[in-house]
């Protein structure tokens, strides 16, 4: 994990809550043993590889983070449709009754760059008055740019929108 990551995690969280953090503990990832068949099961291979050592430590570090500031946060690495996706799930204060959730989800995408990011749920000041409004934003990246993308979301959850013109 980069040293330089961590660093960016806490300065957004401590931007909006001054508290003083206690530095976080390393969670170890689950190792998953490689093996070889076609060019659609190496990707899946490699990116539960990928995920369970680079993806999951990163999201299980911002819930970690985003808890010590108040915040509520779930991550989880799940198979579904025949993928395997990693989740972190983030609310920073309340949302509208009724909204959905921020919610990032990481997965292989299909082809060049090997890595799909998505942004979903409620946002704050992403609205047509500067309010809570709906996101949803997929961007195909190299493994190099998850960690970006990781911060990205976090200051959306953390009001960095852009309301609607």
């Amino acid at each position: 994990m980069n040293e330089n990551f961590s660093k960016l995690l806490e300065a957004l969280f401590q931007r909006t809550d001054p508290r003083q953090v206690p530095p976080p503990k390393p969670v170890p990832p689950p190792a998953t043993p490689p093996s070889r068949r076609n060019a659609a099961e190496r990707r899946r291979e490699w990116f539960a590889e990928f995920a369970a050592k680079e993806v999951m430590p990163l999201l299980d570090k911002v819930a970690e983070t985003a808890k010590k500031h108040g915040a509520t946060a779930h991550t989880r690495l799940a198979e579904t449709d025949g993928g395997l996706l990693a989740e972190l799930e983030l609310v920073r204060g309340r949302l509208p009754q009724g909204a959905r959730p921020p919610r990032l989800t990481i997965y292989a995408a299909e082809g060049e760059p090997p890595v799909m990011v998505e942004f979903t749920g409620t946002f704050p000041h992403v609205g047509a008055l500067g309010g809570f409004g709906g996101e949803v934003d997929y961007d195909p990246v190299y493994p190099s740019q998850v960690e970006e993308k990781i911060l990205d979301f976090i200051a959306l959850v953390n009001g960095a929108g852009a309301r609607l013109k």
